[in-house]
């Protein structure tokens, strides 16, 4: 039992994968640490959300999804929580209402997965409001939200609900890439494709290649003898991928770029691979799936790392902690 099962809260989120989606993993591990509500905003349905309102104010093509502040209120009055976390980089809940909730003593917890790429502009807006605001990327924390004492590194993690090795699942590929095509991939697959047996899971590839979720997902992440991550984001950040955790807690040999940032979570040639050129990646390759012995404990090692130190469950003790000292110094301020 997790000494935080006392604390209540709430959890926004918005799936657009599905119950398999980052954001509903984290919600339901999260869920097992505390006494949670769970609401889906649904912000990515045809039919689009009761829980939000768009504002293009800021950007004329990703919006500010603002909550309801009177639905958000009647839930905040129905569980009377001890906490609430927005766990969406494109919405929020307004300055106004988070002030409201901070008198009650209620902690607010903002959770921004999507930096630095797909929301850049978003939270510099609403981030300072919140007592606690986090984002998955080292190059935000430092940019988008410096000076800002509530903000926080929430790294990438995996959930151990889904991602696990599947014994059963041949390792057919000799390097396997679950991602979507872009330019920069495809110039590296295609000169791979010359000497290894690349499996390739995602949009663009080929028409054969599709997008998989789930257990599928899962399984494509077993199906490689090494598994390929491109560090370089859409916007060309370089940033720790969540496709890293997921690999390594399927217990795959990780091989990909080596930057800095990822020492603060796998070591280089003990946890996963890493390369510094493009032009040597392929003798590296060969090299390491001639070393069968080499490879397996590589692999191991990253999943007992990822067990021990990277599950969203591990990340989640952190929030809640922070989440304690916060809430302790929010009554004390509300006694004055």
């Amino acid at each position: 039992m997790s000494h935080h099962s006392d604390l209540k809260g709430i959890h926004f989120g918005s799936y657009w994968m599905g119950s398999n989606d980052m954001v509903s993993l984290m919600a339901l591990d999260l869920a097992d640490l505390c006494n949670l509500k769970i609401v889906n905003t649904d912000i990515y349905s045809s039919g689009g959300s009761l829980w939000t309102r768009n504002d293009y104010t800021h950007s004329t093509t990703n919006p500010i999804r603002w909550l309801d502040e009177t639905r958000l209120l009647t839930l905040v009055k129905e569980e009377d929580p001890d906490f609430v976390v927005v766990n969406s980089g494109g919405t929020s809940i307004t300055k106004a209402t988070l002030n409201m909730m901070r008198k009650r003593g209620i902690v607010t917890v903002g959770i921004s997965l999507s930096d630095p790429d797909v929301f850049p502009e978003h939270g510099k807006w609403y981030s300072e409001s919140y007592d606690l605001f986090y984002t998955n990327s080292l190059y935000a924390l430092g940019n988008m939200y410096v000076g800002r004492s509530n903000s926080r590194l929430l790294p990438f993690a995996a959930s151990t609900r889904l991602h696990r090795p599947m014994p059963a699942v041949e390792r057919a590929y000799d390097v396997v890439v679950v991602g979507h095509a872009r330019p920069d991939r495809i110039r590296v697959v295609r000169r791979l494709e010359k000497h290894f047996a690349v499996g390739l899971y995602g949009r663009g590839w080929h028409r054969q290649s599709k997008e998989v979720h789930g257990d599928d997902h899962v399984r494509a992440l077993n199906s490689g003898r090494l598994y390929l991550s491109f560090p370089q984001t859409f916007a060309h950040h370089v940033n720790v991928k969540v496709g890293v955790f997921e690999a390594v807690a399927c217990r795959s040999c990780v091989i990909t770029q080596e930057f800095e940032e990822m020492e603060m979570f796998f070591k280089f040639g003990v946890d996963l691979i890493g390369y510094r050129s493009l032009d040597k990646l392929p003798s590296l390759i060969r090299d390491c799936l001639r070393d069968d012995r080499y490879r397996e404990w590589v692999a191991e090692r990253g999943y007992r790392r990822f067990l021990g130190e990277h599950t969203w469950a591990k990340r989640w003790q952190v929030v809640l902690n922070d989440i304690c000292s916060c809430r302790s110094n929010l009554h004390d301020y509300l006694k004055v």
